[in-house]
């Protein structure tokens, strides 16, 4: 029996706009996985319709800026400018197995709960819960100001857990708290 398409397919992104006049398309990624488009040569573009039509890519540029990764794809079937444009906000898959290997969730320990938030150098909370989600594992922080924070388990944010100590070094997190 097949797998339904929900299970054999991860949404990664989706196509922020056309770049420049060759077909290129800029994709935001989901996904935090800076080598995610080196493991894959075919995704899925989602129709109006809610199709996902395979889309053969033929070149990745990828490019960091402020943290975050942004990646220049071009596919087989966009020849110019036009046909990009007629792309702008679809959502692209990916096969779930290889979305999953990419991911590095099997580094971090079981649980996270009670580890202390540090945030250059200061204490800033405790994590009270973890939270499970498709790119990523959630941190739930009760912070000093028993206010909420949810901290997204990625380089941008976490730039170290120590499993002995159970403490998290933390950095960005004036973005996380709209400041």
């Amino acid at each position: 029996m097949l797998e339904p398409i929900e299970n054999q397919y991860e949404k990664i992104g989706y196509i922020s706009r056309s770049h420049g006049v060759q077909g290129e398309v800029l994709i935001i990624p989901e996904v935090y996985a800076p080598t995610l488009f080196d493991a894959i040569d075919l995704a899925r573009l989602e129709t109006a319709r809610g199709d996902l039509v395979p889309a053969r890519i033929e070149s990745v540029r990828v490019q960091e800026k402020n943290n975050r990764l942004s990646f220049f794809v071009k596919f087989e079937h966009v020849a110019d400018r036009t046909q990009a444009e007629n792309l702008k906000n679809a959502s692209v898959f990916a096969d779930r197995e290889i979305v999953e290997s990419l991911l590095d969730t099997d580094a971090l320990p079981l649980d996270l709960t009670s580890f202390t938030i540090l945030s250059e150098g200061k204490s800033i909370g405790t994590v009270e819960e973890m939270l499970e989600n498709p790119a990523h594992p959630i941190l739930q922080v009760v912070t000093n100001e028993q206010e909420e924070l949810l901290i997204p388990i990625v380089d941008e944010y976490v730039a170290d857990i120590d499993e002995e100590s159970k403490q998290i070094q933390c950095r960005n997190l004036e973005q996380l708290k709209g400041v």
